[in-house]
């Protein structure tokens, strides 16, 4: 039988991987014994935290409006369980790779593998366009993947230098009102002391 996802089915893929990522962040945060290292992963993992709240609510109103749900068949497991497939999205949510990142000695290293799960769940996502039902699913799975483009984005500016004198500095405020690209919301604290 054919797996085809439906809107609302993606979008419990969506959430479930934002839940799992929020999980390795926070597994992460507890292997390391300083606490700069350990906000970064705590940050990290509220960031896909309100990423996964933000699916939810997206998959709520989603339903509200067309009153369609997910599928059961009771003859396809991953068709009513389609979160079982944000397991597949590899190492973007490994619940293993905690003991590996405990490795890093800087919030550097960890952010530049911050920026390498998100593209494996970039991957992950073009993957799942296979099994969609309809352009509206593919829809939602580019705009996931445009949400993860935004975090490596945002992921690879927080790894840039800080400006040296307060001269070189940009109101934070004005950047992001002027250019969203360049505010850094969550991830402008990642790499500050």
């Amino acid at each position: 039988m054919d797996t085809q996802f439906n809107v609302f089915e993606i979008l419990q893929i969506a959430e479930k991987v934002e839940s799992k990522a929020a999980k390795f962040y926070l597994h992460a945060a507890e292997q390391f014994a300083d606490a700069e290292r350990r906000n970064v992963c705590r940050s990290l993992a509220g960031w896909r935290t309100e990423h996964r709240d933000t699916w939810r609510c997206i998959r709520r109103r989603y339903t509200e409006r067309t009153g369609e749900f997910g599928t059961f068949d009771p003859s396809n497991y991953v068709l009513s369980n389609p979160q079982v497939m944000a397991g597949l999205a590899g190492p973007g949510t490994d619940l293993y790779g905690p003991r590996r990142i405990a490795r890093y000695e800087t919030k550097e290293q960890i952010v530049q593998d911050a920026i390498r799960r998100s593209q494996g769940i970039i991957i992950f996502y073009h993957g799942l366009k296979e099994f969609t039902r309809g352009p509206d699913a593919r829809m939602m799975i580019d705009n996931a993947i445009s949400e993860e483009d935004r975090h490596i984005h945002l992921l690879t500016h927080a790894l840039e230098p800080v400006p040296s004198t307060a001269d070189d500095f940009d109101d934070p405020a004005s950047v992001a009102m002027s250019d969203p690209d360049r505010g850094l919301g969550h991830a402008s604290h990642l790499m500050q002391n």
